[in-house]
Formats: structure tokens, sequence, C-alpha cells
């Protein structure tokens, strides 16, 4: 478990004191992988660094597995930091070492003997799908490459917790996705807590089970990502599950469309077994309602559906409110978009 409690951290910049993290307070979960997302300058990087102090926090306590990281002394926290390994944006691999012993380099100093470090060098290379690269050299990789030595090098003293610094934003999409899996296979197979993040939505969306989302440096909204996408709260979240979910273009084609008094635009969301049911036909029979299919769509969220639906409802003024009424006690989130009798 990390805990994060009252985390502030404070820059000076031209004599003026900058924050880049507001009294934030945060658990992050034993065995999962959590995604912190947020546009440049959210704080989001400065966090990631706070937890094993590589930044120290003006103020507020770093707490892992119940040690106080922030009360160690210098070699404590060395021993400490040997068990949160680190995989970075651009590699950080030593260009003069072949891949055996940049994955080598953390274990020296570890009592290990020669021959124990070439076997824990070679299961990590077995791990991460790169046997046949031992001798190789950095400039002879490609990114998707470097990036899996680097996360063998993570793995080499064999982590509770690994920190990832946008760990695939310097990688194509085809990379990006062999890397994710990579990241999810360690989680699952080594129990290895992973936290990371990222700008791009797509990513969380891939291998996360929880979320933060950050802005100005405060966390603007978090919880189980299944909640989250399929009914975000804050603005900024809603920003980015526009490109999972074409919000932009779903709005702009919406504006077009004419409303009349007896109608309006609601958007639907459901999760799971709710996809399956067919609700629209059970309204319209049951309620007395016309509805119209605008627009939906269907993601898979660690292995659930999550729903998109925004249709048109007709008729009466009571029973498009039962209706929603029905909707909502059913477990599918309801927004109404655009009303006809505002619009007059």
């Amino acid at each position: 478990m990390i805990q994060l409690k009252n985390i502030i951290k404070t820059y000076e910049n031209k004599g003026q004191n900058i924050e880049a993290l507001k009294e934030l307070s945060f658990d992050f979960k034993k065995g999962e992988i959590t995604g912190i997302i947020g546009y440049s300058g959210a704080g989001k990087s400065t966090l990631l660094r706070c937890i094993n102090l590589l930044e120290v926090p003006s103020s507020g306590e770093v707490i892992i597995d119940g040690i106080n990281l922030n009360k160690l002394d210098s070699k404590d926290l060395r021993e400490t930091r040997k068990k949160i390994g680190m995989i970075f944006q651009h590699f950080n691999l030593m260009r003069s070492r072949n891949v055996a012993k940049n994955i080598a380099y953390p274990l020296k100093g570890s009592g290990l003997s020669k021959k124990e470090i070439e076997e824990r060098v070679d299961e990590l290379l077995d791990l991460v799908g790169l046997k046949d690269k031992k001798y190789s050299y950095p400039s002879q990789l490609s990114g998707g490459q470097k990036q899996r030595v680097g996360i063998a090098r993570a793995l080499a003293n064999r982590p509770n917790l690994i920190l990832c610094d946008e760990a695939t934003s310097a990688l194509d999409p085809e990379t990006t996705v062999s890397i994710l899996k990579l990241l999810k296979k360690i989680n699952k197979e080594l129990g290895v807590t992973i936290v990371l993040i990222t700008h791009q939505m797509e990513v969380i969306k891939e291998i996360c089970d929880s979320i933060v989302v950050m802005e100005d440096g405060f966390i603007k909204e978090e919880g189980d990502v299944i909640d989250i996408f399929s009914r975000p709260q804050a603005p900024i979240t809603k920003r980015f599950l526009s490109s999972i979910f074409n919000t932009e273009k779903i709005n702009n084609y919406l504006e077009n469309i004419v409303v009349k008094p007896e109608e309006k635009i609601v958007k639907l969301a459901y999760v799971g077994s709710s996809t399956e049911e067919a609700y629209i036909s059970k309204i319209s029979r049951d309620y007395n309602v016309e509805a119209s299919i605008l627009f939906g769509n269907i993601e898979i969220i660690k292995e659930t559906p999550i729903g998109n639906l925004i249709i048109k409802l007709g008729g009466s003024e009571g029973n498009i409110i039962d209706t929603i009424e029905y909707l909502n006690k059913n477990r599918i989130y309801t927004e109404v978009l655009k009303d006809g009798k505002k619009l007059i």
C-alpha cells in the first residue's frame, strides 16, 4: 500500500514560490495498476517522483508498506528504493554497456555472485522477450526493445513497486500496445504494483485498474477505471474521455438536431450485462415514448463492456420522466443533453 498524506511541493523560481502539488492525499492499492493522467504542467511527474522521494515534498508524508519514507536516513532510503523500480520515457540506458550489463547495473553491490547476477539477467531477458539481444548495445535496438531493457532493469532487484514515467509516449502505437501488454503481464504474474503517468486515455483504458486525474497540482477525480469511464464527473475527465467516445464530434452533430417541445435528447451510460438488455424497445412499449437512437458505441474496459447511447425521447413530459427514472433504477446513468421545452 502506498499512502500519500497532504503532499505539497513548492518550487522557487525567480523569487516566486510555485506550488506544483497542492495538498494531495491518495492511497494506491497494492497489486493494482494505477494511472495518473493530466495535461502538461498538471503535476503528475512531480507526484510520481515524490513517491520514491527523488523529489522531496515540501510537506506531507509518503508511506509505503507502513514505512514513512520521510523519516528514513539516506542509507535506509537507498535500501528502500531498491524495491522501487523506475521506467523512463527515454529509456535512460547506458550507451557504453550492452543489454546484459544495463540490466545488471542495479545489482551492483547487491552481494550476489557473478553467476547469480548472470542467471538473474537471463531470467529477465526471457521475461521481456530479448534473449537474443543479450550482448547487443542500445544503438542496435529499436525503441520498443530499449524500453524492454528498461523494464528488465527496473525489475532487477525484484521490486514490489514500479513507477513508469510516460513509459510509452516515445513509442509508435503498435509498440505501445506490446509494452502495455508486457507491463500487464508483469503485474499479474509477479504481483508488482505499478503506478504510471500518461497523457493518453488509451493507455489508461488498456491496462489500468484505477485512475487519478490531475489538473493544476490538484487531484480532480479518482477511482475505479470502470466507474470513471462510465460516469465521469470532473470537466477535465470528460475532456480526456472525449478522445475515446468521440464526444466533441457528437456534440457538434447534436447542435444541428432540431428538438421539439415534447422531445429530449438523453445520453445513456451503462455497464456490463446492461449492455445486453433491450431497454430501448422496452421503454417504447411500456412507457409510451418514441425512442430514436442517434448515436451509440461500446468500449471494453477491463473485459467489461461500457456502452454509451444517445437517444431522442418523444412523448408526454410525465412519460419521459418515468422513463428516465426507470433507466436510473436499472443502473443506467442518464443525462439530458438537450430539452425541447427549455429551447422554446
